[in-house]
């Protein structure tokens, strides 16, 4: 049970795309949400919009100039996947 949980976790919202944005965030000097949620006094909710915003605008900027058609695809479904 506990494979099946990976797999569905993995091929749900965590794709590669997004964490390797997460971690270019992370680098960039961005707060995690935990963090956020302490200094800022925020609920949780907030702050996890806050980094989505943040890995949002990284994927974007990856999208601009690129040409391949399947990368670009794989960018967009990443950020599609952020919106809900």
């Amino acid at each position: 049970m506990k494979n099946q949980y990976r797999k569905m976790f993995l091929g749900g919202l965590l794709r590669t795309g997004i964490k390797s944005a997460y971690k270019e965030l992370r680098k960039g000097g961005a707060r995690s949400s935990r963090q956020i949620m302490k200094t800022e006094n925020v609920d949780r909710k907030t702050a996890k919009s806050d980094v989505k915003y943040g890995i949002k605008n990284i994927l974007k900027g990856r999208l601009k100039g690129l040409q391949d058609k399947l990368q670009r695809r794989s960018i967009i479904s990443d950020i599609n996947k952020l919106n809900k």
